[in-house]
């Protein structure tokens, strides 16, 4: 599973140089946060180029492994196109080797575990061609290990849920924080191995910001979560009115309906968590080069308001 993009050299210097246009225009112009991840979401389109697309159709992952916030941290504090560049493909391809891996323990499909073994021997041949990262080669299974623990804990708040649980809001906010602990064990480790001036701040941030993605996330896999009775935090906070059996057995144009007439009160379980995490991320010290992550935090909290907190928040 090759990770380079199959662009000849001209393609190859064509969409570099968009991307590189692209992104110090980013880091020299004052824009609100709205304009920034509309840009942020023009790069990724442009970083998608360089990266070959897995071989098979597999239905979200490329989408959702194409953040690019940890290549605009790498440039922010570079300068360096080519060293963003780089951490963007590492990041990339481990995104890729923990969503492939999640799908694989949602669904038990061993096409799963075989091409993110795949990618991962493809990301490890790439690494020792890089001189300046071979000791990533080592870390990066350290750094999955740790994150592996989690597919176990999601396999328990599964059977919870099914056998008709109740969760507070302590285990909510622990789920979601540890369903979106990748960010700091896993992907910005490779910030912390490449850049000057980041610190552990910097991977709180990223931690956050990841947490309040999944929760969008989740408000938007409601059905199809509850189909495949995987676990979700709107579902988990919805069961302490509504028993979980009762909402499965609910017609599928009715099980949001259901949910969400239970979850989406701004003064509910999941309104009082994304305003938590917003808050948490504001009062975090981070350097000059990375406070356009705390931007983007207040940036998701406030899509969330609108979009399913409304018109209560």
């Amino acid at each position: 599973m090759e990770i380079t993009s199959g662009l000849n050299d001209s393609q190859y210097r064509v969409y570099l140089d968009k991307i590189t246009k692209s992104v110090r225009d980013l880091r020299s112009t004052d824009i609100d946060s709205h304009l920034f991840v509309h840009q942020m979401v023009s790069i990724s389109k442009l970083l998608s180029s360089l990266h070959r697309k897995l071989d098979k159709p597999y239905p979200g992952i490329d989408k959702n492994a194409q953040d690019p916030s940890y290549f605009i941290a790498a440039y922010f504090d570079t300068a360096n196109i080519g060293k963003a560049i780089l951490v963007y493909r590492i990041v990339r391809s481990l995104a890729r080797i923990i969503l492939l891996f999640d799908r694989f323990y949602e669904t038990g499909n061993d096409e799963y575990s075989i091409l993110a073994k795949q990618v991962r021997e493809s990301l490890t041949e790439f690494l020792k061609a890089e001189n300046s990262v071979h000791h990533l080669i080592y870390s990066m299974d350290y750094w999955l290990k740790q994150f592996s623990a989690f597919w176990e804990f999601e396999q328990i708040t599964k059977h919870r849920i099914i056998d008709n649980s109740t969760f507070s809001f302590s285990e909510i906010r622990h789920f979601n924080l540890s369903k979106s602990s990748d960010a700091s064990l896993v992907y910005s480790k490779v910030l912390d191995a490449m850049l000057p001036t980041f610190n552990e701040n910097v991977s709180l941030i990223l931690h956050y910001n990841q947490a309040l993605l999944d929760i969008q996330d989740d408000w938007e896999d409601i059905e199809n979560d509850i189909q495949a009775d995987m676990p979700n935090i709107f579902v988990m906070a919805a069961v302490n009115y509504v028993p979980y059996d009762k909402i499965k057995e609910s017609s599928p144009e009715m099980i949001r309906k259901v949910v969400l007439s239970r979850t989406n009160s701004s003064e509910g379980t999941l309104g009082k968590l994304v305003r938590e995490i917003n808050e948490l991320s504001k009062d975090v010290p981070v350097p000059n080069s990375f406070r356009f992550l705390q931007s983007l935090s207040s940036r998701y909290a406030d899509t969330m308001r609108r979009t399913i907190f409304t018109p209560n928040f």
